[in-house]
């Protein structure tokens, strides 16, 4: 654990540094806040009103988030967002080689871990931002709207028209669906609005 805080702090500095990851994560992240997100939320259902269109906000939770990152999905990510570099060997150094154990029946059983984040890692929240860092670069259109804390993402979509806003409902929750699929993510419907 101390191994990983200790690369994780420069890891992160590079990050920050390179601007890496979307502005619009706001959560599990340095200098970022709930405040920030509410803030952003506003502004943007704010301008939205101005241009007289009609808006609704979509929460949409992703049910045990950590528990469901798939270690080949976090490798991939790491290699989109940085080329052969330290920084996406270490992380997948870190990956590599975690084991399972629980003893059962008085016998020891023991596999390789391929999804989920350990209770407490520090990497854990950076490995989530990089995985949902594909969803929120995704090139929507001007009228719609995603941001995330952490697992919470929030859609403000707008239309000048009630048929608009909802092609670009549609088209916004199609997108966002196929992405969860790809990653073999749910959505929790109690959490979600």
């Amino acid at each position: 654990k101390l191994l990983e805080k200790l690369l994780l702090q420069r890891d992160h500095f590079t990050i920050s540094k390179q601007n890496v990851l979307h502005p619009h994560q706001f959560g599990l992240r340095e200098g970022k806040s709930i405040k920030h997100a509410f803030r952003k939320l506003l502004e943007v259902i704010e301008d939205a009103k101005k241009r007289e269109h009609y808006v609704i906000v979509i929460s949409l939770d992703i049910q045990g988030a950590f528990d469901n990152l798939k270690y080949d999905i976090i490798r991939k990510e790491l290699r989109n967002l940085f080329t052969k570099c330290n920084i996406s060997e270490t992380l997948e150094d870190i990956l590599s080689n975690r084991k399972v154990a629980i003893r059962t029946g008085g016998r020891p059983a023991a596999w390789e871990q391929m999804q989920g984040r350990p209770q407490g890692s520090c990497t854990s929240p950076l490995f989530w931002n990089i995985v949902a860092d594909e969803i929120l670069k995704t090139d929507w259109p001007k009228e719609i709207h995603l941001q995330a804390f952490a697992d919470d993402f929030a859609f403000v979509i707008s239309g000048g028209t009630r048929r608009e806003l909802e092609q670009h409902t549609s088209f916004a929750l199609e997108t966002f669906k196929n992405w969860t699929d790809k990653n073999q993510f749910n959505i929790s419907i109690k959490k979600s609005q």
